[in-house]
């Protein structure tokens, strides 16, 4: 198996403008020796941008960029350590492989131009060609790979150096949605062998929450939260993190705090009808807030055994679950459910909520 050098990257106080446009707002952020980050959000938001200067594509307008121990990149200090020094490996967008070099050529091609001999670099591809399952494919060309097969070319060619750092720019944005989900699983199955630090930039939110250790997730040059998937599924710092990852109900309520002898209680108001639900948050009395639900966190009850009723006013059927629309004081609410118990369009139903969060107006 090929031994990397692990490497952490901390980028601190991070701005980036062109012209007078500012893309970057003051990024800071630790990423782990052989952690795998992906910096999350939408189109625009200076996901790519954030890689390129990593890559030192770009440098940044202010900040410092360490990788290891070393300082890459600093306006303040006069230092920018160019691409080719900074042993990263970059795989891109639209796979970039050599369309007149076999599979074997191409991955090959970094070490020639670095003058291994020739045993070396059969050693090397051999290795790298096996870890991305291509072994029996060195001698075809990429007119004929089938796309899936052509990223996996640009992933043993990024691998094939022993890079401190691998970089992901959209990799599998160019596959159809069965191949994109094999390659997360090849990707993330490369990372658990090799325990490689790895940056991984995408839009798509599944293939965050999938993969990554940990997400940073951007919109508009501004960092809107960091942490692990499962805490900014289940615990978004605003509006936009809940909205950005996953579906998601938002109802408009009043914090309303009473007391009873075991436990305080948390009314809320939906200006048709109250319900108590419990919150560990420190939100003051009579204060507007936000809930946050998301629809598997909602049951379907029948109207007995439940405060909030409503009727169904919309039903899919997906296979596995059913995506049901109820309506809560002229507010769509969406619920996804198990198929094994069905409601049809017109049935009263009552509404449990077993999982929220709460944001403060």
């Amino acid at each position: 198996m090929v031994v990397f050098k692990m490497a952490k990257i901390n980028l601190n106080n991070i701005y980036k403008s062109f012209d007078d446009v500012k893309v970057i707002k003051n990024i800071s952020i630790d990423i782990k020796d052989g952690e795998f980050m992906s910096f999350l959000g939408p189109s625009g938001c200076g996901k790519t941008t954030m890689l390129r200067m990593l890559a030192g594509f770009e440098m940044p307008t202010q900040g410092d960029i360490y990788i290891g121990d070393n300082l890459v990149s600093s306006v303040e200090n006069n230092i920018f350590i160019p691409p080719e020094k900074r042993n990263i490996s970059m795989v891109f967008q639209n796979y970039a492989v050599w369309p007149h070099m076999n599979v074997y050529d191409n991955v090959a091609y970094p070490l020639k131009i670095q003058k291994y001999n020739k045993k070396a670099i059969r050693k090397n591809v051999q290795k790298a060609l096996h870890l991305v399952q291509m072994s029996d494919l060195e001698k075809r060309y990429p007119n004929q790979l089938s796309g899936g097969q052509q990223q996996r070319v640009a992933l043993a060619r990024a691998l094939i150096l022993e890079p401190d750092v691998m970089l992901l720019d959209e990799p599998l944005s160019n596959l159809d949605a069965k191949l994109r989900e094999e390659m997360r699983f090849e990707i993330k199955e490369i990372h658990n062998k090799l325990n490689l630090t790895i940056i991984y930039v995408t839009h798509d939110q599944t293939e965050a929450m999938a993969m990554s250790d940990r997400i940073m997730l951007l919109d508009k040059g501004i960092i809107q939260q960091i942490g692990k998937p499962n805490d900014i599924y289940e615990k978004p710092e605003n509006k936009f993190v809940a909205d950005f990852i996953g579906l998601v109900n938002f109802l408009e309520a009043k914090y309303i705090k009473e007391t009873n002898e075991n436990n305080d209680i948390i009314r809320i108001y939906d200006g048709m009808r109250n319900y108590d639900i419990t919150c560990d948050k420190d939100i003051m009395e009579n204060q507007e807030i936000t809930l946050v639900v998301r629809p598997e966190n909602i049951k379907l009850l029948s109207p007995e055994e439940a405060k909030i009723t409503s009727y169904i006013s919309k039903k899919v059927y997906l296979g596995n679950i059913i995506d049901y629309r109820i309506k809560i004081n002229d507010k769509v609410v969406r619920i996804e459910t198990s198929s094994d118990v069905q409601y049809e369009v017109g049935d009263q139903v009552g509404i449990k909520l077993t999982r929220y969060a709460f944001l403060n107006n």
